[in-house]
């Protein structure tokens, strides 16, 4: 139907603009977080993210910092790519050969490390046992993405890559939400906490409501319904 139809485009075009926009606001949230890299190299311990960290710093968590900083940021633009390429059929070769060195620096970089900082996370426990968990998700998410892979079982596993990936975007809506925070004068160590767990568990339970929605079966008319065609 001709309703149906419009309908259908509105929202096609909505979607459209959404996820630009998405694009846009992540993209300048990443280059936020890459611009105060200057500070990291060397460290200063002046800088927000460093404050108070000088005793401990020089060790497994300095190690562990750097890696994570490093890896996590190209974990996530391979992540976006491979979401982009996954049904692209002139770019499998490289799609294979991308997911695969992407998962072994999850696996082996990523997670690690996000452990190992998440035991020093400011604000405490709790800000760190969220951090902590975050991290585990997304081992979980990357082990079952590669294990579907494997078994050619390509819709599971485009549904475990996006899952990892909404995991890997956490860090910019946690960014997002702390400067939120910030501006409305309301930082606080509970803010932070919070935010360490609603950043990451807020989108993926937002992708499950949307992907069981999508699930649903549509009603069709019967020779009951006003709109049954006769």
């Amino acid at each position: 139907m001709p309703h149906q139809d419009n309908h259908r485009n509105r929202m096609k075009w909505l979607l459209i603009v959404t996820a630009w926009a998405t694009f846009a606001l992540s993209s300048k949230i990443l280059a936020s977080i890459l611009a105060q890299y200057r500070l990291y190299f060397p460290p200063d311990f002046h800088a927000e993210f460093l404050l108070g960290r000088q005793s401990y710093f020089f060790g497994s968590y300095g190690l562990a910092f750097y890696a994570h900083i490093i890896a996590s940021p190209v974990a996530l633009i391979l992540g976006g790519w491979l979401m982009w390429t996954g049904r692209r059929h002139g770019k499998k070769t490289w799609h294979r050969r991308l997911g695969k060195g992407q998962g072994i620096l999850i696996v082996a970089v990523v997670v690690p490390s996000g452990l190992v900082m998440a035991t020093r996370a400011i604000s405490g426990p709790a800000a760190g046992l969220g951090f902590a968990c975050l991290s585990m998700a997304l081992l979980v998410s990357m082990l079952a993405t590669i294990w579907e892979a494997q078994k050619r079982n390509f819709a599971r596993h485009e549904l475990w890559a996006a899952r990892c990936f909404i995991l890997l975007c956490s860090p910019l809506l946690l960014r997002l939400i702390n400067g939120a925070a910030l501006v409305i004068q309301t930082p606080s160590p509970l803010t932070y906490q919070v935010s360490a767990w609603l950043s990451w568990l807020v989108p993926l339970a937002i992708f499950e409501w949307v992907r069981h929605l999508r699930r649903q079966p549509r009603s069709k008319p019967t020779s009951e319904s006003p709109n049954a065609v006769l």
